[in-house]
């Protein structure tokens, strides 16, 4: 259970602010979170490396940025599913792999990488035509041609969400 407390505080101290990782349950689901955490971290965080990789590997390497990956648990009233924090040094990818299904989170993991990417937030012309070139190279659906309104393209590629988000941080 410390390992996954220490994680989640290596974790609050990547988000841009600290109070995305704040679980808000209870003490009991806190504790099986952390022991999850512990137990499980080390392989879902090469999962999603290897799904970093996939989208580096769309770019000549002379693009390529420092970026880092690591899944966590963010506060479940926020209903965030994943964020780029692009002060943190090198930049950093978190993702609430709990709320979206698995085969789905090379989608998060786009999405957030066309922001490192691109180096800017917001869901502009410029983030849209990285999320394309993303897209057609990892075989996901592009936006399409004529553009979507920025709330939907905040969703793209669209990930299906998990009926219950914290159930994936409670199982062993």
């Amino acid at each position: 259970m410390a390992q996954g407390r220490v994680y989640l505080e290596q974790m609050r101290h990547l988000a841009f602010d600290p109070s995305l990782v704040e679980l808000r349950v209870s003490q009991q689901w806190e504790e099986q979170i952390c022991r999850t955490i512990g137990r499980k971290i080390t392989s879902i965080n090469e999962n999603l490396v290897s799904l970093l990789d996939r989208c580096q590997n769309c770019f000549y390497p002379e693009q390529r940025l420092p970026i880092q990956i690591f899944a966590t648990p963010f506060a479940p009233h926020l209903k965030i599913d994943a964020l780029c924090n692009l002060e943190a040094d090198p930049i950093t990818i978190l993702i609430d792999v709990g709320r979206i299904i698995q085969p789905h989170w090379l989608n998060a993991v786009a999405h957030e990488y066309a922001h490192a990417q691109i180096g800017i937030a917001g869901h502009h012309p410029a983030f849209c035509s990285i999320l394309t070139h993303l897209c057609l190279g990892l075989a996901l659906p592009p936006p399409p041609p004529q553009g979507l309104p920025e709330s939907q393209l905040q969703n793209w590629p669209p990930c299906q969400p998990t009926p219950d988000p914290l159930q994936f941080w409670l199982k062993d």
